[in-house]
């Protein structure tokens, strides 16, 4: 029998005990592990590659449809806000984003870090997922990125082109489960990107670290990503702890009175949305002790966070006070880093556990790929390894993981 199947029927015996015990939480828990398990096992049959939102400019496109920052911006968001995928019409191969692998491959090892008896194929899973990642050197040997170009509101960069967020993202996965896996080798990588990070993209006149190498704009997610990398893995010197003192404080001096951030500093950045809000409490989390506003900090975004980006049923909000689109990444994002903010008895489990639930029956189709947007009148039928499912696999272990421990 194959673990889904197996983690199904513990759910329905779980379930069918009710009223007996108190098999709440357990229930929940045994549902997100098959689900994580499933979103893991979808990205494997494609071998961690797919389309992506924004996408658009992978392939080359005559000069005159990209001849221009207004012109390459209009393609990606014609991909991204399509309710179906027009890539099929003339794509037949997807790229590997590594920001995928890194997601699904964390997801295994959280669910495998939490079981007591590990399952092998899971286990298996995770290997291929983050050997795919720790192999990958399509931006070079030291970070990650895109394969295909990306424009921006604020910038352009070129695909090949690494930069913080995917790194962040990658380091920390490999860091993270190379001790699960017996896997040493990952760490060296990880540390790697992170000195990277802190060698070539922190702006010491203006003490942050920059999202690539090809623009100088401070956006608050992606310097903390940096800063948070840099502390945990980067260097061990008195540069690199100055460095990310100063970028700390950047944005913990941007925080709005109302305890959100701004997504960066320049004209028209000054928008705030979930995921992003909750790039920004993580790595607060991960870099508490480098200032001493850091836990006030933390404390008035949570309280807006949780307030402002999640509904009563449990649904993720993209923006504040609007009720759609509904998005999986804000849902995913939003499971790990509230797991997170549990674990320090910042947000009630309950708070947790609800968001976990409605993701699970709301926003999973019957296939088990994750819903990309929902809007008031339906949902785009695109499935994205790198938006949506590695992000909810990844809330999903991480909430089970939570459960079990509080069991």
């Amino acid at each position: 029998m194959s673990e889904t199947r197996q983690l199904e029927r513990k759910t329905k015996e779980a379930g069918s005990e009710a009223g007996k015990l108190d098999t709440g939480a357990c229930w929940l828990e045994l549902a997100l592990r098959s689900a994580s398990l499933r979103l893991i096992q979808l990205g494997s049959a494609v071998e961690w590659r797919g389309p992506d939102p924004y996408d658009g400019l992978f392939v080359r496109w005559p000069g005159l449809l990209v001849g221009g920052r207004r012109r390459r911006q209009l393609l990606i968001q014609l991909h991204a806000r399509s309710p179906l995928d027009i890539r099929r019409l003339y794509r037949r191969r997807h790229s590997l984003v590594p920001k995928a692998p890194a997601l699904l491959g964390q997801a295994a090892g959280r669910l495998v870090a939490a079981e007591d008896e590990q399952s092998e194929r899971l286990h298996r899973l995770g290997l291929d997922a983050l050997e795919t990642l720790a192999e990958d050197m399509s931006c070079g040997d030291d970070g990650w990125g895109y394969p295909w170009d990306t424009q921006t509101r604020w910038s352009y960069y070129p695909g090949g082109s690494p930069n913080v967020v995917v790194t962040a993202f990658a380091a920390n996965a490999l860091a993270e489960a190379s001790a699960v896996f017996g896997k040493p080798a990952w760490h060296t990588r990880a540390a790697s990107g992170a000195a990277w990070v802190a060698r070539d993209l922190f702006q010491p006149d203006e003490g942050y670290f920059a999202y690539h190498g090809h623009s100088d704009r401070l956006v608050h997610n992606a310097n903390l990503l940096g800063a948070a990398l840099v502390h945990e893995l980067g260097p061990d010197d008195a540069r690199t702890a100055s460095a990310v003192r100063a970028a700390t404080a950047r944005t913990l001096d941007a925080q709005l009175p109302d305890g959100t951030w701004p997504y960066g500093e320049a004209a028209g950045l000054e928008w705030v949305d979930g995921f992003h809000t909750g790039y920004v409490l993580d790595s607060l989390c991960r870099l508490e002790g480098v200032d001493p506003r850091i836990p006030s900090a933390i404390e008035r975004g949570v309280r807006v966070y949780l307030a402002d980006f999640f509904d009563e049923r449990g649904r993720a909000r993209l923006w504040r006070g609007r009720r759609y689109p509904e998005d999986a990444h804000s849902a995913g994002t939003g499971m790990t880093v509230l797991a997170r903010l549990a674990h320090r008895n910042l947000v009630p489990v309950e708070s947790v556990s609800r968001v976990a639930e409605y993701t699970l029956t709301r926003l999973i189709r019957r296939d088990g790929n994750a819903v990309f947007r929902r809007g008031r009148w339906g949902a785009a039928r695109v499935s994205y390894i790198r938006w949506c499912n590695g992000p909810v696999a990844l809330g999903f272990a991480s909430v089970a993981a939570l459960l079990a421990e509080r069991r």
